[in-house]
């Protein structure tokens, strides 16, 4: 909701309550939904994005209507939402809190409004107050471009008509103070400390190249540089949940979503937001693919680490991945194929596969289809890799592919994830933090 659509995307493909089930069906707790000023001001979605046969209770709505109604099904589905202002044009992320045209108490009084709204909402659990401050953005340098002193104004603002939300307050992409690394040490905010959540985004190399992903020891060296931009808050006992995280989960991104799993996971650091939910997002892909029902189970397989070292009882629903060494779809009689597979769930039926997990080289021969069947409790669910052979040299003309069918109820799903670009969090804050 917060692009000119005015609306969450995948509602053209799907009904919205069954986007939200599959969302808590996969593990989450918690949605972080984006919106722009026009969308929390009587602005109409885009009527292209929805299709009203599959979604007929959305008809005639406003963008804000339909995201008091998806927070009132996700307080029914025991999902948490946190709100989060994204842009102010609802094109571009602005640097600051206000522009020439939208001022800063023009934003102030939009947070105040949501709060009455829809801070009677037991879910909704806070403010994210603005989306990644950055260029002129300051921290600690006293005027009117500090974010942190915008923050204690904002929150207060907040707290005034809603005191048990909690403020998310994101970091600047600068502090502008040279002296000045960790902002947060020297200019906490200064709003109740069980009010405040500290809340970063941090990524990998297919969102934004950064010369320490080239460095000779890259991933090894990462593990410093979270800990100076933000882990050290864990020792001075604040709240920190991570905001958005995420990418393609493909070479170099994989091996850094890995390793930044891994610290989480060393530091106790179990509350996150992954990015996103949408397949539509350009620089990380999606938890769904581009069907919006499929899901991208290997990105699930580095969340569910993290769940599972917070809650070793958590039962994550079963999967199976099974993938080719090569995005290609036809090859040459002869050639080699590298295979990998894994599945969460007991194999009762497969023409290559004996165990859970493995890695196998073919040499093809001719057209195959790879299958697993996997059991988990009363669930079952089948794979296939088709694998279409051709004569070397031989022109490629158009394939037919069986067509298969996938037996998987439904568990497929944010961070996130964002519910129209929406963030998914495991969201695990003490209870005392929500009063």
């Amino acid at each position: 909701m917060s692009l000119r659509n005015h609306i969450v995307y995948g509602l053209n493909v799907r009904n919205w309550k069954d986007i939200l089930k599959d969302v808590k069906r996969l593990g989450f707790n918690a949605i972080r939904l984006p919106f722009c000023s026009e969308t929390i001001h009587d602005a109409m979605p885009n009527p292209n994005m929805i299709n009203y046969d599959l979604n007929p209770n959305l008809r005639n709505l406003t963008g804000l209507e339909i995201m008091e109604k998806i927070i009132q099904e996700a307080n029914r589905l025991g999902i948490y939402v946190l709100l989060d202002y994204h842009r102010i044009g609802c094109t571009e992320i602005e640097p600051l809190w206000y522009t020439d045209n939208y001022s800063e108490e023009q934003y102030i009084q939009d947070w105040v409004f949501l709060a009455k709204k829809f801070g009677r909402y037991p879910n909704v659990i806070g403010a994210d107050i603005k989306n990644e401050p950055h260029d002129e953005a300051s921290w600690g340098t006293g005027d009117n471009t500090d974010f942190r002193l915008f923050a204690e104004r904002v929150g207060k603002a907040i707290l005034k008509v809603a005191p048990h939300l909690l403020i998310f307050v994101e970091g600047t992409q600068y502090t502008h103070v040279p002296e000045i690394v960790m902002g947060v040490k020297y200019y906490p905010i200064r709003l109740p400390r069980d009010k405040v959540v500290y809340s970063p985004h941090v990524y990998g190399p297919s969102v934004y190249n950064m010369p320490y992903f080239d460095s000779p020891d890259f991933p090894k060296n990462m593990p410093q540089i979270w800990e100076t931009h933000f882990g050290y808050l864990t020792s001075l006992n604040y709240t920190l949940v991570i905001g958005e995280w995420g990418g393609k989960y493909t070479g170099k991104d994989k091996v850094w979503q890995d390793a930044f799993s891994e610290w989480l996971i060393k530091k106790g650091i179990y509350n996150f937001f992954y990015w996103c939910l949408n397949p539509e997002s350009g620089d990380t892909g999606g938890i769904f693919l581009d069907d919006w029902k499929t899901v991208n189970w290997e990105k699930m397989r580095v969340i569910y680490r993290i769940i599972k070292a917070a809650r070793p009882n958590f039962n994550e629903p079963l999967f199976i991945i099974l993938k080719k060494n090569t995005s290609r779809q036809v090859f040459d009689k002869g050639e080699k194929v590298t295979i990998y597979w894994y599945t969460n769930g007991e194999i009762i039926d497969s023409n290559f596969a004996k165990s859970n997990e493995g890695e196998i080289i073919l040499t093809l021969n001719e057209s195959i289809n790879l299958y697993i069947v996997a059991k988990k409790g009363n669930e079952t669910m089948r794979k296939d890799l088709y694998l279409s052979v051709i004569e070397p040299n031989t022109p490629i003309t158009t394939t037919s592919r069986p067509t298969i069918s996938e037996r998987n109820p439904k568990i497929f799903t944010m961070l996130l994830v964002s519910l129209g670009i929406l963030s998914f969090v495991v969201f695990l804050v003490l209870k005392k933090k929500l009063v």
